[in-house]
């Protein structure tokens, strides 16, 4: 049981997130996106993210059962059941599904298209679920916490979501097939831009999700809720640290095609793509931590 608790739940959390993140970071990226064949390997990448998130779903309402109820493989079943149709967070599920079939309708389409506002909306809806998920929904489902925590879902997500599939998209810039300098400019800034006004929201939301969770603590380095939270803030700092790098300095050499800019761009992406997948898989730490 402890081992569901302490590591199975916050695997599949981290799993749903990452899945997500990859989803909006497709929905994000692809208004960059000029070239059919671009176009066409994102819409790939929107399957596999979407297939990723429905067994990551899968597998959390089963971790997610078997911590509430305390059941056994034999039991699972009515476990599940029960779960959900008598519980908060299996609402949330049934919430999380809905949104999750409305991503699969939206990118079943062939020749590389994606049903844009089916797919927004089953972005936004299964955030909706992951923020009520949480500690946010102490407060009730429909609540100003649940809302603002829903935001820093989606711009934590947007933010890894388009750093890490350009950082896939690009694994061909070292040989510029396929790339014209302006698309190349155009990406990233694309990303640049976005993943600026991502942070923004993250800092805000989370400085709002901190102060609710630890206002009334008494000694909040006493748990490990606090020293998760540190850890993922140290995370959140050095990755918007390589952000700035490349805004600043990388960026400008790549808008006059240098060489050495494009490659200089997609090396500190790849560092921050990597940064930020630490930075979800603590979130989804947090999220089954209890606070102090």
């Amino acid at each position: 049981m402890e081992l569901v608790t302490t590591w199975m739940q916050p695997l599949f959390a981290a799993w749903m997130d990452m899945a997500l993140a990859a989803a909006v970071g497709v929905a994000v990226v692809r208004t960059a996106v000029t070239s059919t064949a671009s176009s066409a390997r994102l819409a790939s990448m929107a399957r596999r993210a979407c297939a990723l998130l429905g067994i990551g779903l899968a597998a959390y309402l089963c971790a997610g059962t078997v911590a509430m109820t305390e059941t056994n493989v034999a039991d699972l079943p009515a476990s599940l059941w029960l779960v959900l149709t008598q519980s908060h967070f299996g609402a949330m599920i049934w919430l999380a599904l809905a949104a999750w079939i409305m991503l699969m309708v939206a990118t079943v389409r062939s020749a590389g298209q994606i049903r844009n506002s089916l797919f927004v909306v089953g972005l936004i809806g299964f955030a909706l679920a992951r923020a009520a998920t949480g500690h946010a929904a102490d407060q009730g489902f429909v609540s100003f916490s649940v809302l603002i925590h829903t935001a820093h879902v989606l711009a934590a997500t947007v933010w890894a979501g388009s750093v890490g599939i350009c950082v896939l998209l690009t694994s061909d810039w070292s040989d510029w097939s396929g790339w014209q300098p302006r698309q190349r400019s155009a990406l990233a800034h694309r990303v640049s831009e976005v993943a600026t006004l991502a942070l923004l929201v993250v800092v805000g939301s989370g400085l709002f999700n901190v102060a609710r969770t630890l206002a009334h603590a008494s000694n909040p380095w006493g748990s490990a809720y606090a020293w998760v939270l540190l850890a993922k803030l140290c995370a959140v700092a050095i990755a918007t640290g390589l952000g700035a790098r490349n805004r600043w300095y990388w960026l400008a050499q790549l808008d006059h095609d240098q060489v050495n800019g494009a490659k200089g761009f997609r090396r500190v992406l790849l560092v921050e793509a990597m940064l930020l997948l630490v930075v979800l898989a603590l979130a989804a730490k947090l999220g089954t931590t209890m606070p102090a």
